[in-house]
């Protein structure tokens, strides 16, 4: 069936954090007290993200149940686990939260708002869809072209995290299409490409870093893999 909606992820497909999260998390946490190097504190803060998400996948099923409490809990965690030496630590993490929300910490790919434009213009439906939380509204909202985003589905939102079958079946209920005239877009295999393919969506992965040889198409795989949004144009025609 032809692709009617095409529906993104955002944070690492869309969008993405600049400074770095590493750099905001030292930059704050200086504020805070903190002597840790830049580099500490990434592999800090990999190895505590790293670690929520292993929690939520030993829970099975339960673990992708979320909400704003359930997302809020998981930042700051992660916020102590980087800072456990912070006296502060509420206020850090109040800090980092509020940081995260603001417009000005993030930044649109460069091929993100031509590749939306085109897309909208060929007559394609165009969602977001992430595993954030009530942050990411004002986020869209203050980038113009992301209004031609005409659903959001945000996992603390929907009560289910992506991979999981219920978070991908309720864009497909919402969307009120068949699960193949959707093609989900994202930066991760499991959450975007694998949660996708389970309800019988079809998918594509960005890998940014892909040499252009090692590109692939959608008929090569159950999924196809770009290096670039704007190489959706040639998969699509």
């Amino acid at each position: 069936m032809e692709v009617q909606w095409i529906v993104f992820d955002a944070v690492g497909t869309v969008i993405n954090p600049e400074p770095s999260v590493a750099q905001a998390y030292h930059m704050i946490g200086k504020q805070f007290g903190s002597e840790r190097t830049l580099e500490e504190v990434r592999l800090r803060f990999m190895s505590a993200f790293s670690e929520t998400e292993q929690q939520d996948a030993s829970r099975g099923s339960t673990g992708m149940t979320t909400n704003a409490d359930v997302e809020e809990t998981r930042w700051r965690y992660i916020v102590a686990e980087v800072f456990p030496e912070v006296e502060d630590g509420e206020g850090c993490f109040r800090r980092l939260h509020d940081y995260f929300a603001e417009l000005t910490a993030w930044r649109a790919f460069d091929d993100t708002l031509p590749t939306l434009h085109s897309l909208s213009e060929r007559g394609l439906r165009l969602a977001i869809a992430s595993n954030f939380d009530h942050r990411l509204h004002p986020i869209c909202d203050g980038i113009a072209t992301f209004g031609l985003f005409e659903k959001r589905f945000i996992s603390s939102e929907l009560g289910f995290r992506k991979p999981s079958m219920q978070f991908y079946q309720a864009v497909v209920d919402a969307l009120k299409v068949d699960a193949e005239q959707i093609l989900m877009v994202g930066d991760s295999l499991k959450n975007d490409v694998e949660g996708a393919l389970s309800v019988g969506m079809k998918a594509v992965l960005i890998d940014r870093k892909l040499p252009h040889a090692d590109k692939t198409g959608l008929s090569d795989s159950p999924f196809g893999v770009v290096r670039s949004l704007t190489d959706l144009q040639g998969l699509l025609s």
